[in-house]
């Protein structure tokens, strides 16, 4: 849908409050001890249409706050940003330090939450709901944790880049289930089918990842390609731009270009570019998520228990598949701990498949009511937990194996 000059101006107008709004709060919620994205969230949900916002909109006569496309191009950019930015920071020593225990980890992690939501449950609801439920339990917000590791600064320690790498290889995992679970929704049971849809997955993700890694620093040593303050942004968006014409999502492009670029002589200039822009747009993402929360749910009762069982599935079997893994690469203690609780925030792939679960008829208000309620509850409870034992991420491990038994 088109956009009138006027839409323009209102959206770039509320772009910048949502902002203002976002840091006033982050700066508030960090000086209590609480990590910045908690802040950006609240903000989105109080200064949002569905609160103080639409109050605003009625005095006013204007819809200032209604999240049109202009905002969530803009909201996409900030969290397509946040992804490269934290390849970038880890690079493909952090996939190749993190190895098959970072996969293990996600596959685990994945298919705990997902497994136990089905069975609860498929006990009252049809069986391809009982599935989508599954992946919106299982998926973890990549945005999430790099927002977490950006603000408390630990990206760069091994753990750090061991969480950052499973939350990514996490996110394709999710959409593997997601792909399969459609598939069987679809009334196609043939085993064939799912397992060439899997491999086909994990395959292209494997080769455009090898790919860019092997081609992008190549161009990079190319003088006018190398100064070029562009040149890795272009970079960014056309391997975003390719990553989802095969179908898969944009953060994974992102993230993709960020650890090729990493391995290029761009990349301490790209860092500091994507450092002034973070700085600037970083937190549009989660005020724009927060925004788009209607805060009503809240007083849904069946929304809230809806919401409650799913958070204590998501989270419960997140950590216990992810904790075992952490503790194989990093031993028992603080920093495998912190890893676990690290990824029970839910977020995009969640919210994306409550979309899809709507759009197929297979979810209804209450449903799609409690996955936002899921999602904006794991985050802020592993913000907490993440927040308390993160001490565990500075500390050195020695690992207690380099590959799972």
């Amino acid at each position: 849908m088109a956009i009138s000059p006027d839409e323009a101006s209102l959206a770039l107008l509320e772009i910048f409050i949502l902002l203002a709004v976002a840091h006033l709060f982050g700066s508030i919620v960090q000086r209590l001890g609480l990590p910045r994205v908690v802040g950006e969230l609240l903000a989105g949900m109080v200064i949002g249409s569905y609160a103080l916002g639409g109050i605003l909109n009625n005095a006013l006569g204007i819809p200032l706050f209604a999240i049109n496309d202009f905002v969530l191009l803009f909201a996409d950019f900030a969290v397509i940003l946040l992804i490269f930015g934290a390849g970038l920071e880890g690079g493909l020593a952090a996939l190749r330090t993190a190895g098959s225990w970072a996969i293990a980890a996600a596959v685990a992690g994945d298919l705990v939450p997902f497994g136990v939501t089905f069975v609860i449950f498929s006990a009252f609801y049809p069986v391809s709901t009982a599935l989508l439920l599954g992946v919106a339990a299982a998926a973890t917000s990549t945005a999430v944790v790099a927002s977490f590791l950006q603000s408390e600064g630990i990206g760069s320690t091994a753990p750090g880049r061991f969480l950052l790498t499973t939350a990514a290889i996490d996110d394709v995992v999710a959409l593997i289930l997601l792909s399969v679970v459609l598939t069987l929704r679809g009334g196609t049971s043939d085993l064939l089918k799912i397992s060439s849809g899997i491999a086909y997955t994990s395959i292209v993700w494997v080769v455009v990842l090898v790919v860019s890694v092997l081609v992008i620093p190549r161009v990079f040593r190319i003088r006018g390609v190398r100064e070029s303050a562009d040149a890795p942004l272009i970079t960014l968006f056309l391997l975003v731009v390719a990553v989802g014409a095969l179908g898969f999502s944009a953060l994974l492009g992102a993230f993709i270009a960020g650890l090729a670029i990493a391995e290029s002589l761009a990349a301490p200039k790209a860092r500091e570019n994507v450092e002034v822009l973070l700085l600037t747009f970083g937190a549009l993402f989660f005020v724009v998520l927060g925004s788009q929360f209607n805060v009503s749910y809240l007083l849904q009762p069946k929304v809230l228990a809806l919401a409650a069982i799913l958070m204590g599935v998501a989270s419960l079997g997140k950590v216990a598949g992810v904790l075992p893994f952490a503790r194989g690469r990093f031993g028992p203690g603080p920093t495998a701990r912190a890893i676990a609780v690290g990824l029970i925030p839910r977020g995009e792939i969640g919210l994306i498949v409550g979309a899809v679960g709507l759009s197929v008829g297979a979810f209804d208000q209450y449903l799609l009511g409690a996955i936002l309620v899921m999602s904006m509850l794991t985050t802020v409870l592993g913000a907490l937990l993440f927040r308390e034992l993160k001490g565990g991420l500075y500390t050195p491990a020695v690992p207690a194996s380099t590959s799972p038994r």
